[in-house]
């Protein structure tokens, strides 16, 4: 018995540590108590950027599987986010970075500018084709339209037929609809197979992307954080001091805590030249003690401080 109330001890002090570390930041605690009380929604209704045969409809259509989803289609990643916030929809679907090209850096500006969680990711094998009008050939084709990414993830094809204008287009699907509705034999496209089907373009050549493991990481946006004990990958946005060692002494605490940092990316701050935000993923989850001492040491050292979500890594 002793023993048993040896270790009870340990556990509350443990409690008051972290309760005090949080003092005047209840609403810290608040919300992963929240998370933890919050319950996958059914049925829901899923947003997600783009048109029927983008690879975001594909991601939604993988991650949600047998729950009886509706999905609707947003011209823009605001828009998702946006509906997102006035109840629209339950959850959104986003990208936010691929492995080839890099990070979607409007999303994470997004992230800062709208108040929603990460509930979630689905990561996407993306194979890039290039697609064309009936009877349409490479050698005539003038222009071709995609996503920058996409574009980007192609450089090598392009590059090897330059008599091809490269166009930046909103989404893979929607440059698939566009030269399908053209019907011009010197326009073409870079999107999926699914794109092609949907929108009765040949495949003039598949698999132009130049790394056979091009993958997109989606992430899965809710109002409120959903925490359960199979969470193990955590997400915040912070700032530091302009002063010397100030990112380095923040990233130390994870360290300390046996936290391991996943990624960090860098934001600018519109209103201050060079400062900026810091995006980081961590594994863990807000439930365990260690987590929740490094985040509050990360806070207290931070300007600005949030929780974006905690989730099951993909």
């Amino acid at each position: 018995m002793a023993g048993e109330g040896h270790y009870y001890s340990i556990s509350e002090n443990l409690k008051v540590s972290i309760e005090n570390l949080y003092k005047n930041n209840e609403h810290l605690l608040k919300q992963i108590e929240e998370g933890i009380m919050e319950r996958s929604k059914i049925n829901p209704v899923v947003g997600y950027q783009g048109v029927q045969g983008s690879f975001g409809e594909e991601a939604a259509i993988s991650y949600f599987e047998k729950k009886g989803a509706l999905l609707i289609a947003h011209e823009e990643f605001e828009d998702v986010f946006e509906a997102l916030s006035q109840n629209i929809i339950d959850y959104g679907v986003v990208p936010i970075e691929n492995s080839s090209a890099g990070e979607v850096l409007e999303v994470y500006d997004l992230m800062i500018k709208h108040n929603v969680s990460i509930v979630g990711e689905q990561i996407i094998k993306v194979q890039h084709n290039l697609l064309g009008i009936k009877g349409a050939v490479i050698e005539d084709l003038k222009e071709v339209y995609s996503h920058p990414q996409a574009l980007s993830q192609s450089r090598g094809f392009l590059k090897a037929h330059k008599h091809i204008t490269e166009k930046p287009y909103v989404n893979t699907a929607i440059a698939s609809q566009y030269v399908s509705q053209t019907n011009d034999i010197t326009k073409a496209a870079i999107g999926s197979k699914r794109a092609a089907s949907l929108y009765n373009l040949e495949i003039l050549k598949e698999n132009i992307h130049f790394n056979d493991n091009n993958c997109t990481r989606f992430i899965i946006l809710a109002k409120n954080m959903n925490i359960t004990e199979a969470c193990d990958k955590i997400s915040i946005v912070f700032t530091t001091a302009h002063t010397s060692g100030a990112l380095y002494n923040i990233l130390g605490h994870f360290a300390y805590n046996g936290l391991n940092l996943l990624k960090i990316q860098s934001r600018p701050l519109q209103e201050k030249t060079w400062h900026y935000f810091f995006f980081a993923d961590l594994e863990g989850n807000l439930q365990d003690a260690n987590v929740l001492i490094a985040l509050g040491k990360v806070k207290e050292h931070s300007k600005y401080f949030k929780i974006l979500g905690n989730y099951k890594k993909s």
